[in-house]
């Protein structure tokens, strides 16, 4: 199996210079993609089949190929700006932030604020909070990216216990056409009915509403995921420690820009007036191209698979794990790890 991994990335490298050629209309944003609330309902259901993945155990050839479609069914543009819309309503439950934002709207004029905020996504975590919120933003990436990596463990795990059960030693038929299925799930994205009835009510938040950095099971939380699922699937993100000290990995800070940057417009209630902006600023290049280049590794993993245990290798290594990295990579812990995090509040170092 780990000549797929080494094998595909290569090939994917390619395909993924060829897929950025052509025009996304969908990456440039389209009616509705604007909309925080619909953007975030895509990420939610992203991490609800993150969770039922981890509740179930593929045992067959029928519930590794169930398995394959939860993963694959995710749309890239849409997991984008779903990322980027969470962070940034979970930005917008930090207090110093929210004030800092207000109070300079007020002293500059709040036109003059909301101006900035929409041509310079670097401007938000400049203002007085916005270490508290870039703080919140790398806890909760951390807590997302460590939940889909300790899946993504144990499929790649699974396919190894598996090679020794005959129904998974055996040659995957049709490949090519499972892999054409996975590439069509893959553009066309999750369903509507992806997110459970009883979660989409806790996507629905405003600034200030809830408290993610005490509670941790609220949005934005480290537990907010397994919480939503409810009863005994609670269960405590097995990732650093929350009194570590995390800094913005520079290479992928502008993901964190863009999420205040929108944190900030709905502090002044400035989302529905600035929907352009918003939709321009929620769709992160960089973000995108990192979870493209996941697919693309998921697609050529399966290709050049032969054996089913093989596609529940692809599955762990590229359906979750790339992910859980394009997600955890915004954050990246200090050199002295264990020093206490700061208390106070103010601008970006």
């Amino acid at each position: 199996m780990q000549r797929l991994a080494v094998w595909t990335t290569t090939a994917a490298v390619a395909l993924l210079g060829v897929a950025n050629a052509q025009t996304n209309p969908a990456a440039e944003g389209g009616a509705g993609s604007g909309d925080l609330q619909t953007a975030v309902t895509a990420y939610a259901a992203y991490q609800s089949d993150v969770g039922e993945l981890r509740a179930s155990a593929p045992n067959n050839a029928n519930t590794l190929e169930a398995a394959l479609d939860r993963v694959a069914r995710h749309n890239r543009d849409e997991l984008t700006r779903g990322w980027i819309a969470y962070g940034a309503q979970t930005a917008a439950q930090s207090p110093a932030f929210v004030q800092g934002v207000r109070d300079a709207a007020a002293y500059y004029g709040r036109d003059a604020v909301v101006w900035a905020l929409t041509v310079d996504p670097s401007y938000a975590r400049g203002l007085r909070g916005g270490n508290e919120a870039t703080r919140m933003l790398l806890d909760s990436a951390n807590a997302d990216s460590a939940r889909i990596v300790s899946v993504a463990d144990r499929y790649q795990e699974l396919a190894y216990s598996i090679q020794r059960q005959r129904w998974a030693n055996q040659v995957a038929p049709q490949q090519a056409q499972r892999v054409q299925r996975i590439r069509t799930l893959g553009r066309e994205g999750s369903p509507d009915n992806a997110v459970p009835a009883e979660v989409a009510p806790r996507l629905r938040v405003t600034p200030l509403s809830l408290s993610p950095s005490s509670d941790p099971t609220a949005y934005g939380g480290r537990r907010f995921w397994d919480a939503v699922r409810g009863g005994d699937q609670v269960v405590e993100v097995a990732s650093t420690p929350v009194s570590y000290q995390w800094r913005v990995n520079v290479t992928r800070g502008e993901a964190l820009d863009r999420m205040a940057s929108v944190a900030a417009l709905q502090a002044l209630d400035a989302v529905d007036s600035n929907q352009s902006a918003v939709t321009r600023l929620i769709n992160d290049p960089r973000s995108r191209d990192c979870f493209e280049m996941a697919q693309l590794q998921l697609y050529q993993c399966m290709s050049a698979a032969r054996f089913r245990y093989e596609n529940a290798f692809c599955l762990g290594q590229h359906g979750l794990r790339d992910v859980g990295t394009c997600i955890g990579a915004v954050a990246q812990p200090e050199a002295t790890a264990m020093s206490p995090i700061p208390t106070g509040h103010g601008g970006r170092d």
